[in-house]
């Protein structure tokens, strides 16, 4: 904060919302690391709640039983299907987060060859919390092999996919690192106040893509706050690639002139 002052009187001006933050308090990649392990011991907690079938799950059936009672049908289910797809599917989150990826590298580090593009910072990123989702999801999906609520049973180990939601990650992952990647202090355009203003809009956009999949019965509803959770921990890891701090290459010695040999 700027202070000004005037006839005895001190003024204090606070900083524009389009200031970044002072350099010695913007966040670093070890908070982002502190912030996926922490995410990660939660992650774990959701499915110790699944497996002994804990309050975590307690909902989960009489979600079911009201969904099945509400199910839309038509074009409406259609269209429905058709919003979940695009907001969760990998076939679309993939090419807009990693397009959002291409085009802030391109812009933040000039054009390049292919190969150059896809070895800079944001591309990276991506790929980093892309490969979370699918280690951590797969794994636990097929770890826990739960089925899912169409099947009008929830048996572990029966080859089902249904926990995690992988849609939900998508979707929390896809929506809010492209705000990393063009808001944030490492963003393309870096501004607190577009960060702030953005935030609600892509959470409720998650939101709604994480009610859907649950609303059309493809998931329980604990599936989706742990896609929600998986999702935030893919962030944490892409942001710990992207705030990594660059290592300049060092100089090479500059060699003096040879003085003359002394007579």
């Amino acid at each position: 904060m700027a202070q000004s002052e005037g006839r005895g009187v001190t003024r204090v001006e606070s900083q524009t919302t389009e200031a970044l933050l002072d350099p010695a308090t913007r966040p670093t990649w070890r908070s982002s690391v502190v912030a996926a392990v922490i995410a990660l011991l939660v992650f774990g907690v959701c499915i110790w709640q699944v497996v002994v079938r804990g309050p975590f799950i307690a909902w989960d059936w009489q979600f079911h039983y009201y969904v099945d009672s509400h199910h839309p049908v038509g074009w409406e289910k259609a269209f429905l299907d058709i919003v979940a797809s695009v907001t969760g599917e990998r076939m679309f989150t993939i090419p807009m987060v990693g397009g959002t990826a291409l085009y802030v590298a391109r812009k933040q580090g000039g054009p390049g060859s292919l190969w150059n593009l896809l070895t800079r910072r944001p591309v990276l990123a991506v790929l980093a919390g892309l490969a979370t989702i699918a280690l951590i999801g797969y794994s636990t999906k097929f770890g826990l092999g739960r089925t899912g609520p169409h099947h009008n049973m929830d048996v572990l180990h029966a080859g089902g996919q249904a926990f995690p939601s992988g849609h939900a990650a998508n979707t929390f992952f896809t929506g809010f690192f492209i705000l990393c990647l063009l808001f944030t202090q490492n963003g393309l355009w870096p501004s607190v106040s577009r960060l702030r203003k953005m935030i609600p809009v892509v959470a409720v956009i998650v939101m709604i893509a994480g009610a859907l999949m649950s609303w059309l019965d493809y998931h329980w509803l604990s599936d989706i706050p742990g896609g929600w959770l998986l999702g935030f921990i893919a962030c944490m890891v892409a942001l710990s690639v992207l705030r990594a701090p660059i290592r300049e290459r060092e100089p090479a010695p500059s060699q003096a002139p040879a003085s003359p040999p002394s007579e």
